[in-house]
């Protein structure tokens, strides 16, 4: 479990040589269990000539999850607007495009002064649509690294 500082989490579009193109911020997921970064660790494991076993750890790969009991794209919470313009909070509709974006072209970052990572894998949970303004219920997304870190700590945002 590394430490961050949560606040709201910013999902960065890459060219292929790893610039930013533009960065989308999220609504604050829910409070307690709505975000949580973890560590995967990445190592051999075996078992000796002699039967004992052995270990070799490679690394941590970055994993966040983010989760929202209602997807909010139409109340203004926090001082942007909403949209798909660089600087702007995702509508869901411009969220969902910018997750089916190649491996390897988004990098996301839980909080404003937090450094971030570059994802390799994306799973949206199965969701709800709830009222006729196109606000989704049950949102959860996880985004996980493809690269793997040496310590517990993101890379530079």
């Amino acid at each position: 479990m590394g430490l961050f500082t949560p606040g709201t989490p910013r999902i960065a579009l890459l060219n292929g040589s790893g610039t930013k193109l533009k960065t989308l911020y999220l609504p604050p997921p829910d409070k307690g269990p709505g975000m949580g970064l973890e560590w995967v660790e990445k190592a051999f494991d075996g078992n000796l000539i002699d039967g004992s076993e052995s270990c070799r750890r490679l690394g941590w790969i970055p994993q966040l999850v983010l989760k929202w009991g209602a997807y909010n794209d139409v109340l203004q919470t926090v001082n942007r607007a909403f949209g798909s313009a660089d600087g702007n909070v995702a509508d869901i509709l411009s969220l969902l495009a910018l997750l089916d974006t190649a491996p390897g072209l988004l990098k996301v970052s839980p909080g404003p002064s937090t450094g971030g990572f570059v994802v390799n894998k994306t799973t949206v949970s199965p969701m709800g649509v709830a009222g006729s303004q196109g606000i989704v219920t049950g949102l959860q997304i996880t985004l996980r690294g493809g690269a793997i870190c040496s310590s517990k700590t993101l890379g530079a945002w």
